[in-house]
């Protein structure tokens, strides 16, 4: 289960969330988008979703969807997403933690988790989570911060200095735990922006 001070840091901070951090969910929401795919007819998942930002990004660049459910633990960070969606009848809302997810096996089409794969207490559990949740032939996006070269000393001070856990993976060790729980890695790409290292992994259900 995820760490009580991680989620409430979040809530702390929802309010100024998307203003602190603009450029950078700028940048991690168009890596994304570049390489997201959906049809009309797919229900999708963001396990992390807070605010409801990238929703709102995958609407205005015109991706096409049945359903979106909106998940986070946060619930500070939900109530803006509610907020940002109150009369959007296919946007849903979930609180659970990444590795608890009450949903039914072969619930979605693709599933989403961004920007948060290091705050997972049970990282291989929210990964059999997904792997269980997501229809066979389903996709699953997977960017999170990369734990390798010089931003291992980045993420060691960033793990020094908050309250929330910080357990980062290296693009190759994610992919490893994600080929662990019986996803199928079809894509990966590695790049720094800032003093930031990400990796994106694209996966399916076989």
């Amino acid at each position: 289960m995820s760490d009580k001070n991680t989620t409430e840091a979040y809530s702390r901070s929802a309010r100024k969330y998307e203003i602190k951090w603009k450029k950078y969910l700028d940048h991690t929401h168009s890596k994304l988008l570049a390489e997201f795919e959906s049809t009309p007819e797919d229900k999708i998942l963001d396990v992390s979703a807070g605010t409801g930002l990238f929703a709102e990004h995958l609407i205005e660049a015109g991706f096409g969807f049945r359903s979106m459910t909106l998940n986070d633990v946060s619930a500070g960070m939900l109530k803006l997403a509610r907020d940002r969606f109150s009369e959007k009848g296919s946007i849903h809302f979930q609180c659970d933690y990444a590795e608890e997810l009450s949903f039914e096996p072969n619930s979605f089409d693709v599933v989403v988790s961004m920007n948060a794969f290091h705050n997972y207490a049970g990282q291989e559990k929210a990964l059999e989570q997904v792997q269980r949740i997501l229809k066979p032939g389903g996709h699953f996006y997977l960017l999170d911060w990369n734990r390798s070269g010089f931003f291992r000393v980045v993420n060691r001070l960033i793990k020094l200095s908050v309250p929330e856990i910080i357990n980062t993976r290296s693009a190759s060790e994610a992919k490893e735990m994600a080929e662990g729980v019986g996803l199928k890695v079809e894509s990966e790409q590695e790049w720094s922006y800032r003093y930031w290292k990400f990796f994106l992994i694209r996966a399916s259900k076989k």
